[in-house]
């Protein structure tokens, strides 16, 4: 889970490799990540009813590439506007959200 989310229920995928740039990946790694945003994109559409999860791919702050998942419902504006609204959640929040992913994701399999 992201702790300084711009929306409920955004989480992050993070590659063990510590590579900052998506496309120096090798395949295998590339592919993993990307597998792995899928399958908790999907969960996250069904955790918090989405009307999608949208994805961007970062590594300028953090120099290690990482996948931010933003499941974004009606009330919420577009990625870009809501990825400047960030606030810190409590590790209770984070947990219940967490949850709600790792139930859909058993549903889901």
């Amino acid at each position: 889970m992201d702790k300084f989310p711009a929306v409920n229920g955004q989480s992050l995928v993070i590659p063990k490799k510590e590579v900052d740039y998506v496309f120096e990946l090798d395949e295998e790694t590339y592919h993993h990540i990307f597998n792995i945003a899928k399958k908790v994109a999907k969960a996250s559409d069904e955790a918090f009813a989405t009307l999608r999860t949208c994805l961007i791919v970062e590594g300028f702050e953090i120099p290690h590439v990482h996948i931010k998942l933003y499941p974004m419902t009606a009330s919420d504006k577009s990625v870009g506007s809501v990825s400047r609204e960030v606030s810190e959640r409590s590790d209770e929040e984070l947990e219940v959200a967490a949850e709600k992913i790792r139930t859909s994701l058993v549903n889901l399999s």
